[in-house]
């Protein structure tokens, strides 16, 4: 590690899988993930995580930040020889869909980014991050902030083998609620109700929808976001993944939301508004809607995160 003096950045939590963006489309949310990274002189990579008491008692070797910045200085050249002491504090909830595992591997990235000397695109660095496990949607509005699109363009044997990174505009007006249900849903198990397969049609109406998608996020179009949020790839799927799921997505719509879909792989709930003056009642709505299944719920009332875990685009070697 050449440079001495401290390098501080922040990286966004996420929303992925928008409605009918499965495994492409992200959202940088303006809940940060804090990172300080020091030199050492003594060889020790050390790791302070103060953003979630838990990870105290988890074993430092598996920290996704620490395996990013690993990875990271592996591919790029970077020396952690002398050692490296890294910060990390924030208010990323875990388990919730919110990309929390893509932001800390993507922290790593981030910090590995900076310290090397070689040219590097952002696609480059997102093809490190999904083999560690990160979601490609995750990480690209982990990486760059605010929409993202995390495009396949290489395919091995049925694999993606790497991705070109999107860094498009988004309306300044949109609002995102995001519901966290006092409920469980692992990765693993949102995945598995997923079916191997989709009928031809699908795919039309779907690449369609997410094109109407991204032109609604651009300029505030509230009535297209409307048709173009549903989807048929996941969201008909997870929506018995607990219960009260479907009846929260619909109450949010109900009370103003343009539109309301799935977080990520769940379990939190996204509803989109152009109307700040809407959130609370769209908030209070799925707060309701959950109560009566019996459930507790913390509402979220977010903006556009307009940084990421890479130094401006402006600024990368690419």
């Amino acid at each position: 590690m050449a440079r001495s003096e401290p390098i501080t950045f922040h990286v966004p939590a996420s929303a992925a899988n928008v409605g009918p963006g499965y495994g492409i489309l992200g959202i940088a949310l303006d809940l940060p993930l804090h990172v300080t990274i020091e030199a050492r002189t003594d060889g020790k990579i050390l790791i302070e995580r103060r953003d979630a008491a838990l990870l105290s008692a988890e074993d430092r070797r598996h920290d996704p930040v620490l395996r990013g910045l690993r990875v990271g200085a592996e591919r790029f050249d970077v020396s952690l020889a002398k050692g490296v002491n890294l910060v990390i504090d924030g208010t990323i909830p875990r388990g919730t869909g919110l990309g929390t595992i893509s932001a800390g591997y993507a922290a790593g990235l981030g910090a590995a980014a900076r310290l090397s000397r070689q040219k590097w695109t952002p696609g480059q660095i997102l093809d490190q991050l999904v083999p560690l496990g990160g979601d490609p949607a995750h990480g690209a509005a982990s990486l760059l902030g605010g929409l993202c699109t995390a495009v396949p363009i290489g395919i091995d044997k049925g694999q993606i083998v790497n991705h070109h990174l999107l860094q498009l505009p988004i309306h300044g007006s949109w609002q995102f609620v995001v519901l966290l249900p006092d409920v469980a849903v692992g990765t693993a198990d949102s995945k598995r109700v997923l079916p191997p397969t989709l009928p031809h049609g699908v795919a039309n109406r779907t690449a369609g929808r997410v094109v109407g998608l991204l032109h609604a996020l651009q300029n505030g179009d509230e009535d297209l976001l409307r048709a173009c949020i549903r989807d048929e790839t996941h969201v008909p799927y997870r929506r018995t993944l607990y219960t009260g799921l479907e009846a929260t997505l619909h109450a949010a719509v109900e009370a103003g939301a343009a539109g309301a879909t799935i977080c990520g792989h769940g379990p939190s709930l996204l509803a989109l508004t152009t109307d700040e003056n809407r959130t609370k009642v769209i908030a209070r709505a799925m707060v309701e809607a959950q109560k009566k299944v019996g459930r507790r719920s913390t509402p979220l009332v977010l903006q556009v995160a307009h940084y990421g875990a890479l130094p401006m685009l402006q600024d990368a070697i690419r």
